[in-house]
């Protein structure tokens, strides 16, 4: 009878598996031989049904019960083929295995055969590696579920519990990121691993997690990594994966992640050990590119201590950074300086009764770290009371006040290199959004050599975000200026304070501080570069929507482009006024005017040409200028009746299916020049030849072409083209297309690849070379289709360059 609840063993087997129990202890390892080839031959015919009920059998049998000799040298010697992982990992498997071995083998010894006996061991000590690496190729990340705390040993390439069992590593790890959880499982077993092994497993799990591919497995390696970090239990852990993984202390994401954990920790007021481990974690970041020392500094830049409630864990972090600080870090040090002097004034309006005395140890151990350390304490001081005055409600500053102030950091901070390094990263990593305006022109005014340029242009590299972004914002600044010492600020007199980055830096180009060449004529880079920002803006946005407008007439899509110019002028206008000083006059000028057309004479010849100008948009006209905004002129608009009919047109040139735009510049500044000149735009699309196949060339004919250049030498051709490869239009000179044309025996087209290689976009054409008068004809002839409406262009697009005393 079967005990009740027991699993029953196939028919087929039954038979056998009643002898094996009825047999005494003696005669077991004299019959052991006999059942195995009894149950070789019953695998051997079995079916599947009967093989999986036999499975079943045999692992009930060795999890529980009380078992005879036979029965368990019969499970663990025969039936090895049973014992497969078809089901979950069972818990402690190992330790049951040899338990039952153990109680098999002290029955057995007392027959007083111990050469069976050692042969037995053999035997079922191979059947439990079997059973155990099948277990491991299966579930690798199962191994501490397996084995438990089993002792365990390993010789370089197997691991030995209780030196019999025996686990090939070699044959259940896994190929690329299928390995990691097996080797985090054996990295568990180090504590536990005697020492003679233990240095081999150790360069066992270095080794081959050195073949894992990283960009394969960080993700999954940051997880594992961060789980322990943010476990209070996992400090211990996250030192020997590190040390396994060494590849990760050179992970800027990895640092970066660690950072913004430690503030979110501080700020919530997460468990102090927490803290610690990130404080820990970030130390080991000490490679390039990598800063774990900034790292850690950033997540106290922006916090705000007198909101905390508990200032432990800032003073742990602060205290840390301390220990971990290199030497030849002035920038450092001075943000040190200023966080301990934030903590100072928090600890102080809390009633800490120990905050004097943590100021003045803190500045004790930082004296060795910098030679002027009075001037660096100076400015974190000055900083520690400014800067929160920028903060809503706060009292902010008047602009001579903050030029003044200004000129006292020039003065202090700039008599040594070693300063003026400390204060340039100090400025840029430290000061509020709300400061930045003050902090970029305190580090304008403190870089005067190449050596300071070239560290501004090094924090590019910087870990925070914010250091990166406000170098950017500097260098197209810092890229004008002469290699001359640049003079300290003077700030103009009267007006209100500047109130944002672009505004401050306007006041500074105003007094020329900073000498900022420009790259035509004009000699204003800021002006140039927002002309340029802002036709290249409707440029890419025009060429990013093309696939899905081509279909359009090419009309439309012109009107539609010099729309979005003369909206994105209208936006600029909007902004350049808050550029403005009270009482600036504008040197300055540039007016944009686009005009659709011309008609014809009318029929009964009353009148001469009129003009039917068709505004795109609530205004006609946009006018900005370098430093100031004149107001825009209005044009009449002269709207011809829907009763009015228009007389055919007769165009004295052929005209090819494009669309022909007249760019017409007048320039007018007193004592340097005066022209009035046009350049001729011929417009072509680019069209498709099935579903996202472009054609490969521009429909243009060449007596079109020809008939344009015999008009003017300033004539171009604008082609309209999806981004290939990037979003904008295409400008060429109309004679460069006619050499292609000639060049490819062309009678009807022009290739697209050869356009794209010799062309560029219409924003550089635009400021560059039209703005910068390097084309345009001048001849009075050019503009005689002012007075043949016939020869008109569809489009006019005027450009007025105005000096300030042609306004008057």
């Amino acid at each position: 009878m079967l005990p009740t609840g027991e699993a029953a063993w196939p028919e087929s087997l039954r038979p056998l598996y009643e002898g094996v129990t009825g047999t005494p202890a003696a005669e077991a390892v004299a019959a052991s031989a006999h059942w195995r080839e009894s149950f070789a031959q019953w695998v051997r015919g079995a079916s599947l049904e009967e093989r999986t009920v036999a499975e079943l059998a045999a692992w009930a049998r060795l999890d529980s019960g009380e078992r005879t000799p036979g029965e368990l040298l019969f499970l663990l010697s025969s039936c090895g083929e049973l014992l497969w992982p078809y089901a979950a990992p069972h818990s402690g498997l190992l330790r049951r295995l040899l338990w039952r071995q153990e109680s098999m083998l002290g029955a057995l010894q007392d027959t007083g055969d111990s050469e069976g006996v050692t042969r037995l061991r053999r035997e079922t000590d191979a059947v439990m590696s079997t059973v155990l690496t099948r277990y491991l190729k299966r579930h690798p990340e199962s191994l501490l579920t397996l084995v438990e705390d089993t002792p365990c040993t390993f010789d370089g390439r197997a691991l030995r519990f209780q030196g019999s069992v025996e686990v090939d590593l070699k044959q259940v790890l896994g190929p690329g990121a299928k390995s990691i959880g097996l080797l985090e499982q054996l990295r568990a077993l180090l504590p536990t691993t005697p020492a003679e092994g233990r240095d081999k497993l150790a360069e066992f799990i270095r080794s081959r997690a050195a073949r894992i591919p990283w960009r394969e497995a960080s993700e999954v390696l940051a997880e594992r990594l961060f789980s322990l970090a943010t476990s209070p239990e996992g400090r211990s852990g996250m030192s020997g994966f590190l040390a396994c993984y060494p590849a990760g202390r050179r992970e800027p994401d990895w640092c970066a992640r660690a950072g913004m954990l430690l503030s979110r920790t501080l700020e919530v007021g997460g468990p102090a050990e927490v803290v610690e481990n990130l404080c820990e974690l970030l130390a080991r970041f000490d490679a390039p590119p990598v800063d774990g020392l900034r790292g850690a500094l950033g997540a106290l830049v922006g916090g705000d201590f007198e909101a905390t409630a508990d200032l432990g864990p800032v003073r742990f972090v602060l205290d840390h950074c301390q220990a971990t600080l290199r030497k030849g870090e002035p920038g450092l040090v001075l943000t040190l300086l200023w966080l301990e002097e934030r903590l100072f004034r928090a600890a102080v309006k809390k009633g800490l009764p120990d905050a004097f005395e943590r100021r003045g140890r803190v500045r004790a151990k930082l004296k060795p770290s910098a030679s002027e350390l009075a001037t660096l304490c100076w400015l974190a001081e000055e900083c520690a009371e400014l800067w929160p005055r920028f903060a809503a409600g706060g009292v902010r500053p008047g602009m001579d006040e903050l030029a003044a102030w200004r000129q006292e950091v020039a003065t202090r901070m700039g008599r040594k290199p070693m300063l003026r390094k400390a204060a340039i990263e100090f400025f840029l990593w430290c000061a509020p959004d709300a400061a930045s305006s003050e902090a970029e022109l305190a580090v304008l005014a403190l870089v005067r050599t190449a050596t300071d340029r070239r560290q501004v242009r090094k924090l590019k590299e910087h870990p925070s975000s914010r250091v990166r972004f406000r170098v950017r914002t500097l260098q197209s600044w810092l890229q004008g200026s002469g290699k001359s010492e640049a003079a300290p600020p003077v700030e103009p007199a009267g007006g209100s304070g500047p109130s944002t980055v672009t505004e401050a830096l306007r006041h500074l180009h105003v007094t020329r501080a900073v000498p900022l060449g420009g790259r035509t004529w004009l000699r204003d880079r800021d002006l140039e570069e927002l002309l340029l920002g802002a036709v290249g803006r409707v440029e890419a946005e025009f060429a990013t929507r093309y696939p899905e407008r081509f279909r359009e007439d090419t009309a439309e899509l012109v009107a539609g482009l010099l729309e979005g110019l003369r909206t994105e002028l209208e936006r600029v206008r909007a902004d350049l006024s808050a550029l403005l000083t009270q009482g600036q006059p504008a040197p300055l000028e540039i007016g944009f005017t686009v005009r659709r057309g011309l008609r014809p004479p009318e029929p009964d010849g009353e009148e001469g040409a009129r003009q039917d100008t068709v505004p795109l948009g609530p205004g006609v006209e946009a006018n900005l200028g370098s430093t100031a905004l004149a107001e825009p002129a209005v044009e009449a608009i002269r709207a011809t009746s829907p009763d009015e009919e228009l007389a055919p047109s007769a165009p004295s040139l052929p005209r090819s299916a494009g669309v022909e735009v007249a760019f017409v510049l007048k320039a007018d500044v007193d004592g340097f020049v005066r022209t009035e000149r046009v350049a001729v735009v011929q417009v072509m699309k680019l069209e498709q030849r099935g579903e996202g196949q472009w054609m490969p060339t521009f429909r243009l004919g060449r007596e079109h072409l020809d008939a344009l250049l015999c008009r003017t030498d300033a004539a171009f051709c604008l082609f309209l083209a999806p981004p290939i490869p990037r979003a904008e239009c295409w400008m060429v000179p109309a004679r460069t297309v006619r050499g292609l044309m000639e060049a490819q025996r062309s009678l009807s087209g022009v290739g697209r690849e050869g356009v794209r290689r010799v062309a560029r976009s219409l924003a550089w054409w635009l400021v560059g070379d039209l703005v910068g008068l390097w084309t345009g004809d001048e001849r009075p002839e050019a503009l005689a289709w002012e007075g043949t409406p016939r020869d008109a262009p569809d489009f006019v697009v005027e450009l007025s360059l105005l000096g300030q005393s042609s306004r008057h």
